[in-house]
């Protein structure tokens, strides 16, 4: 069972012609310091998995009450019928996914899928952000995020600054996966974005007081 939800925001810039999507998986040899090792579960995902040389630069944060700290992990299965996830620390106040174009091109995100670890109850809120006017394109929560299912989110969000995706609080027990995008040059009438702060966690505002999450046992296979 799938449960979707679609956003038509408006973009905040037109997008141009697009390059046929990409779609991080989580699948293959992604992980290691490289990137180019086969992964077991628990893996550390490789910071390249999803860079395009040039254009495109896929940064993963596993913590954002540390940020910067530690790299998202590879988990197989068990996130209802969502197969090969990415998952942050325990803990730690969620995660971040930022597709940050580099100069002369711009990105769009399509939509990603996320899902509970064995159907545990989990509160989570979700956010997609323009990181030139941190602006939120997506701000949805869910006490819990329903279990026995995937929930799906699409839409068309273009940035020539960046897109940042932030799961949490607890990114442990809700996994991501299927994140489409496609990179772009900027055309000579697409607006330049005003360099700001890089988004900021606004998650724990709306989900505050939480009660803490039992961890489970994770084991390499």
């Amino acid at each position: 069972m799938r449960h979707i939800l679609a956003f038509t925001l408006a973009a905040s810039l037109a997008p141009m012609a697009q390059a046929a999507p990409v779609i991080l998986d989580f699948a293959g040899n992604i992980c290691g310091a490289g990137g180019d090792q086969a992964c077991a579960p628990g893996a550390i995902i490789g910071q390249t998995y999803g860079d395009i040389a040039g254009q495109l630069d896929v940064v993963y944060d596993a913590s954002r009450s540390a940020a910067g700290t530690s790299n998202l992990y590879y988990w197989d299965a068990g996130y209802e019928t969502l197969a090969n996830v990415a998952y942050g620390d325990f803990g730690a106040g969620g995660l971040s996914i930022l597709f940050q174009p580099l100069a002369g091109f711009m990105v769009t995100v399509f939509g990603f899928d996320i899902a509970p670890y064995a159907s545990r109850v989990t509160d989570t809120l979700v956010q997609v952000i323009d990181t030139a006017t941190n602006s939120l394109l997506v701000n949805q929560g869910f006490t819990p995020l329903p279990s026995g299912e995937v929930t799906q989110f699409s839409g068309s969000w273009t940035s020539a600054s960046g897109i940042q995706i932030n799961l949490g609080p607890d990114a442990w027990d809700v996994g991501i996966s299927n994140i489409s995008y496609s990179v772009a040059p900027v055309g000579p009438d697409t607006p330049s974005p005003v360099p700001l702060p890089a988004a900021g966690w606004l998650m724990l505002a709306g989900l505050g007081g939480l009660g803490a999450i039992a961890r489970r046992r994770r084991t390499a296979a």
